[in-house]
């Protein structure tokens, strides 16, 4: 509304300029003396719109620097470009599973599923539980070298976590002869590991990347680390344990 007003204001002043210097001049004029042009060339006083057309050009372009105000206006107002799956205060239902990597055991497989609450496009809550067991290779090697026996070769471990979602980055890729519509997100949290060898707090980082596929579903793909302590024959580490999951998420409701 403010830049509207500022046109008006110099278009004003601009056409009665252009109005008092077209009196200005006829008045000079002599009342007897036929108007000519620059190259001398008499012309007729009914087809002289020397001053009608500055005064058009004059509107033209007040006309215009108002329109293209008003653009910019809408343009900063609308920010980033539309969305085509939106998850604002959606709920986000994922179930998964990957590749788990130990520093102190073998790798081995990870199940689990997750819930998200999306806050904003770029912002979420998540929760999320996992489920993986130790490899019984490494542990039987152990047994061997240390000349103990453990007792567990399968001994399970499960993990809870809450991590705060960041997803700055909402763009598309062509897979195929379809356009897909993508972000990447970033994670962040702490959880808890029930474990015979590791009982107690971890911290959560990750990154990873949604597929979106209509309205309602997505692809996922995460990698995260989790560090925290594991006793092993006696022992204390400090370990960094990564995982590799793909997903199938669900959200609600179905529709934007």
């Amino acid at each position: 509304m403010k830049r509207a007003i500022i046109a008006l204001l110099v278009c004003v002043p601009a056409l009665a300029f252009a109005e008092d210097a077209a009196n200005l001049k006829d008045a000079d004029a002599p009342k007897d003396r036929v108007p000519a042009d620059k190259s001398g060339k008499k012309i007729d006083e009914k087809t002289d719109t020397t001053a009608a057309g500055a005064v058009q050009r004059t509107t033209e372009m007040c006309i215009d620097q108002e329109i293209a105000d008003r653009l910019a206006i809408k343009r900063k107002r609308r920010g980033a470009v539309d969305r085509l799956f939106v998850k604002q205060g959606r709920h986000e239902f994922t179930i998964g599973g990957g590749y788990y990597e130990s520093d102190l055991l073998s790798g081995t497989y990870i199940v689990g599923a997750s819930y998200t609450y999306h806050m904003t496009d770029e912002t979420a809550v998540e929760f999320a539980g996992w489920f993986t067991h130790a490899n019984a290779d490494i542990l039987r090697a152990l047994e061997d070298k240390r000349g103990v026996v453990i007792t567990d070769t399968y001994e399970r471990e499960y993990f809870a976590e809450s991590l705060l979602v960041w997803s700055p980055v909402y763009g598309k890729l062509r897979l195929g002869g379809s356009i897909v519509h993508f972000d990447l997100h970033a994670d962040i949290g702490v959880g808890v590991i029930d474990s015979k060898t590791s009982r107690g707090a971890a911290g959560v980082l990750g990154f990873g990347i949604k597929l979106f596929t209509g309205q309602a579903v997505a692809f996922r793909i995460d990698a995260r680390n989790r560090t925290f302590r594991q006793d092993l024959l006696d022992e204390r580490f400090l370990v960094n344990d990564s995982a590799i999951t793909a997903g199938l998420s669900v959200f609600l409701p179905f529709h934007n």
